[in-house]
């Protein structure tokens, strides 16, 4: 009896000794086959792509994929590649890694333009916080040209300069208003900066120009242009009747003047 016990105990060892080095082994096969994997994949996820497309998915894969492909996945420079990526205007973060031993994940948080300056070769967007970025791709945000009062230099990304940063943040705000209101967002295409500073509304239909004066006010300005729109155009269809220009820059006052 004690003679089968030893025996069977033995085996027990022996077996269990076989295994564990069956397991180790596979264990190392698996650890060098990692080691040795190489990038053949780069996926790009844009969190918010349902809000907001700045960010051309793409592109930022071939981008990616131009800088990885062929590397040992576990020699990528993350933390580089997420640098690059956060050091483009249009993108407000960024995190890369390594999904599995092939594949390098870029999650991207992107910036949302709520208006679009153009002034002569410098065309950029700013977000709700003022903060200024180069026009990569375009995307439907109320326009401003004209004389824009400042000039951040062509590629510029980062806050609006200090001395601009109330006019920035004004203009920021009356174009947030008119993409919540469907009306005003059909209706208005273009915000005009005159030499005098006076914004001038162009609608799409090609109606008269509307002097605003500046973004201050803009609720009760709009209510006056709801007004002109819903009393006084219908009946300005005639030839006789065609304004040129609708002044609502002045307090409780709609100014008409004719061709």
């Amino acid at each position: 009896m004690v003679k089968k016990i030893l025996l069977t105990t033995l085996i027990v060892l022996l077996s269990g000794g076989l295994l564990g080095g069956w397991f180790w082994y596979v264990g190392r096969l698996e650890a060098k086959g990692r080691a040795e994997a190489q990038c053949r994949n780069v996926a790009v996820i844009l969190l918010d792509s349902l809000e907001s497309s700045i960010v051309d998915r793409q592109e930022m894969q071939r981008y990616i994929t131009s800088i990885v492909k062929g590397q040992r996945t576990d020699t990528v420079d993350l933390h580089g590649i997420e640098q690059a990526v956060r050091a483009r205007g249009e993108i407000l973060d960024a995190e890369v890694y390594a999904a599995d031993p092939h594949t390098i994940a870029v999650k991207i948080v992107q910036r949302k333009p709520v208006v679009r300056f153009e002034k002569g070769n410098e065309h950029f967007y700013s977000d709700p916080e003022g903060y200024l970025f180069p026009v990569s791709h375009s995307i439907d945000v109320p326009i401003v040209t004209g004389a824009i009062p400042f000039s951040p230099g062509p590629g510029y990304k980062g806050e609006t300069p200090a001395e601009s940063r109330s006019w920035v943040l004004g203009i920021v705000e009356l174009a947030r208003y008119i993409d919540s209101r469907n009306t005003l967002r059909s209706q208005i295409e273009q915000i005009d900066v005159a030499p005098n500073g006076d914004l001038v509304l162009y609608t799409a239909e090609d109606g008269p120009a509307i002097i605003f004066g500046d973004s201050a006010g803009y609720v009760e300005k709009f209510r006056k242009l709801e007004v002109w729109w819903r009393n006084i155009a219908p009946e300005a269809v005639t030839a006789e009747k065609q304004y040129k220009t609708i002044n609502l820059k002045y307090n409780h006052q709609i100014i008409c003047k004719q061709k």
